[in-house]
């Protein structure tokens, strides 16, 4: 065979080992770019996908195919993969240093290659074999074409590059790469979002804040505002690189230092396959997608892509009360660099002592037993009725107050409830304590309002109304045998309680009691679900129809997730309970079941989908149906809200208006094939031009079917009778026809 001659070469190959990958992850660039175009990249390694990282560098070709593909070192060929969706036409090149490169996505191998190709097609009857090992080297040199770029498989014209060490380890090429040109494009730092944790309110308040950042002509960025602070948070930065085709691709390597001690580095050297399951520790999954990159600057159990593993709560713990420098740091593969600076104040909570208040005519008298708030810039008073409206302003002139001291204020005070004092510190309410002064209405509340937040294994119950002092609510949480009590703790907008959950029992209880002094007046009882998940630990959820199995590694540090029915509306039937799971942001570290048990008829119709928060809309979720138990499963990355939806619409199918009315000018039919629900069934698909079935794919990148070269036989001048066929994986037909003229 023709491919024997190279074998030789295999010989020599295996003695050119000149490449040397260091422990730091720096290498000698001995390989060369496999493009002789330079139209830029797309996208670069460990970029986020919905379920994985992206494993090499993607190299754009003008949106045309057909661009000789060259070997970046020399190598022999160890396999070849044909596939219909995926990697499409790929090849894995060895070289002698034990590495492999694979190239995807082409249009065709070279012509000793694609000849082997044919021949292993035939002999298995099938033009997408899968993987195919050659039993012979078939050895390139550097620089030798071994392919032409495509776009089979997944995605629009381009060249998807990978590089694997022996252990297979994929690498970041860029580093091992001689790249054809200077990226100059610094990576862009657009703001931080935090989330709290523990009894640290930030600015003030409890739940997921975005701070967005300036930037300088330097390419220097920093927040507008200091942050107030006091205790640990949670930091994600929302960052991303411009790359030289001006693509937004993911940085490098990300950094963050406090007071100039370093405690995260990430680098995107390399990953196995193994890693996808870190996908959650290294993004936010809520707020991430392939072109908007969310990192978590912090480090957690069971994290080893970040190198320091020094856990970011510890150093906010260990940090003394006053002004600290977060500092972050976003380099690109080129070693364009960005930085980031915040101040933060970590404060201590006030300590403020009420004696005495009293109303009488229009004097308002109040003795402060104790003050202690070194840490304000100014502490302003508010006088309100029971309708949160603001009757009196002022502010004290002291922020330490260490023995008893009476105030007097003036004014009319007939409608004043409340008495709260703000405390501010750079301008941010970060704190208030308030106090009840009319107590007879208590008796009257029958309901108590809140929301919910959750970070972690800890959960947050923000009350909205009515409007309360922290000494008249106590909270008892109920969960199955186990009861604890919980105190209400300020924020500066409102009052809070924070616990973590007490077992592994679904359904809580949260007893509120109203209190006048030491009396109680009232008893409010409300009810939620949770989900309390420990690593090791399996959990099972149950609830109606709904199911979620948890494996003993879904988790590496105790969560709680908060279950909750919602109502999205959908143009779908909604055949199930929409099951929200929430917080959204948080990614399982191994597999998660989702199931739903429903007796349902066509059940081929039938899957689960979720729904988009952010985009509002829901989408199909690849899902296996149990005929015998009569459950659909779906393997669930993340959290969020679920359901059963039936797909009754079939494929929209149009034909595009031909490029030209002459017979020899037309060059390609375009037929769009679009599906919402379930996808489109490729193998279903029969396209027929005035009679003649034709040998045509379905692109699921572009939505077409594509009718071209040979295939454009049957055309004729005159009337031509186009007739398209699909159904889509619910089994939904569209059978349609379409008539043109040609010149």
């Amino acid at each position: 065979m023709k491919y024997k001659i190279l074998i030789p070469f295999f010989i020599s190959c295996l003695l050119a080992a000149n490449y040397a990958h260091t422990q730091d992850g720096n290498a000698e660039k001995k390989y060369r770019w496999p493009l002789d175009i330079n139209n830029g990249y797309s996208s670069s390694f460990q970029e986020f996908r919905s379920n994985h990282f992206h494993a090499g560098i993607d190299l754009r070709t003008f949106q045309t195919t057909g661009h000789p593909v060259y070997a970046i070192a020399d190598g022999c060929i160890v396999r070849l993969r044909m596939v219909k969706t995926g990697s499409g036409k790929s090849l894995y090149l060895k070289h002698a240093d034990g590495n492999t490169s694979v190239y995807f996505h082409l249009d065709r191998f070279e012509k000793n290659l694609e000849t082997l190709v044919k021949q292993v097609q035939q002999s298995k009857g099938v033009i997408y074999f899968g993987d195919f090992y050659p039993q012979e080297p078939l050895c390139y040199k550097q620089g030798q074409v071994i392919a032409y770029s495509g776009e089979t498989g997944f995605g629009f014209p381009h060249l998807h590059l990978e590089i694997k060490d022996p252990g297979q380890f994929t690498l970041n090429p860029f580093p091992l790469l001689e790249l054809p040109s200077r990226d100059k494009n610094a990576p862009v730092l657009k703001g931080i979002l935090l989330r709290n944790r523990g009894s640290s309110p930030i600015n003030g308040e409890i739940g997921e804040f975005y701070f967005p950042f300036k930037r300088d002509k330097y390419n220097h960025y920093t927040a507008p505002r200091p942050l107030i602070i006091a205790g640990p948070f949670d930091l994600v930065l929302n960052t991303r690189d411009i790359t030289d085709s001006g693509r937004y691709a993911a940085p490098y390597e990300i950094s963050a230092a406090i007071d100039e001690h370093d405690y995260f580095d990430l680098k995107f050297d390399r990953f196995s396959w193994d890693d996808n399951n870190q996908l959650g520790f290294v993004y936010d999954m809520l707020y991430s997608n392939a072109s908007t990159f969310y990192y978590n600057l912090f480090s957690q159990e069971g994290f080893s892509l970040e190198s320091k593993k020094i856990p970011l709560r510890g150093v906010v713990d260990s940090l003394d009360y006053g002004p600290h420098k977060l500092k972050i740091q976003v380099k690109d593969n080129y070693e364009n660099e960005s930085t980031g600076e915040l101040t933060f104040y970590k404060i201590k909570k006030p300590e403020l002592e009420l004696s005495g208040c009293s109303v009488a005519g229009n004097e308002m008298r109040f003795r402060i037993e104790k003050l202690e708030a070194e840490a304000a810039d100014a502490v302003s008073i508010t006088l309100k009725d029971s309708r949160e409206r603001t009757v009196y302003t002022g502010q004290l002139k002291q922020t330490v107050i260490s023995q008893p001291k009476e105030f007097v204020l003036k004014g009319s005070f007939a409608g004043v409830y409340f008495i709260d004092f703000n405390f501010i510190k750079e301008r941010t309410p970060y704190f208030k304590k308030r106090f009840l002064l009319q107590e007879q209405w208590l008796s009257s509340i029958t309901d108590i309002d809140f929301e919910t937040f959750l970070n972690h294994d800890e959960v947050f119950i923000k009350i909205l109304s009515p409007a309360l002092a922290p000494d008249n609510l106590r909270l008892t949480v109920v969960q199955g045998p186990e009861s604890r009590e919980v105190n209400a703790e300020s924020s500066a907008g409102s009052i809070y309680f924070r616990f973590t959950p007490l077992n592994f029992t679904n359904k809580v209880l949260l007893n509120f009691a109203l209190y006048k002094g030491d009396e109680k007046v009232a008893e409010i009882q409300k009810s939620m679900a949770l989900v309390y998940l420990k690593k090791g630990e399996t959990q099972d959820f149950k609830y109606e129809e709904f199911g979620a199995e948890f494996e003993t590694r879904a988790v590496y540090e105790p969560r709680a997730l908060l279950m909750e029915e919602k109502n999205f509306p959908s143009e779908y039937p909604v055949l199930s309970r929409q099951i929200s799971l929430s917080p959204y942001y948080f990614a399982f570290l191994d597999t998660v079941n989702y199931t739903f048990q429903k007796d349902l008829p066509n059940p081929q119709q039938v899957g689960i989908f979720k729904y988009e928060v952010r985009l509002k809309r829901w989408s199909y979720k690849n899902t296996i149906y149990d005929s015998a138990a009569k459950t659909y499963r779906h393997t669930a990355l993340t959290s969020g809200v679920y359901a059963l939806l039936r797909d009754i619409f079939p494929p929209r199918v149009f034909l595009r208006k031909p490029r030209s009315q002459h017979r020899g000018a037309l060059g390609r039919l375009d037929i769009a094939m679009t599906d919402g629900g379930k996808g489109i069934n490729d193998d279903t698909l029969k396209v027929r031009l005035n009679g003649v079935l034709l040998d045509v794919d379905y692109d699921p990148d572009w939505r077409a079917v594509y009718i071209e070269d040979e295939n454009l036989r049957p055309l004729k001048i005159g009337k031509n009778v186009l007739e398209v066929e699909v159904r889509d994986y619910a089994w939904n037909k569209t059978a349609r026809t379409f008539t043109f003229n040609l010149k």
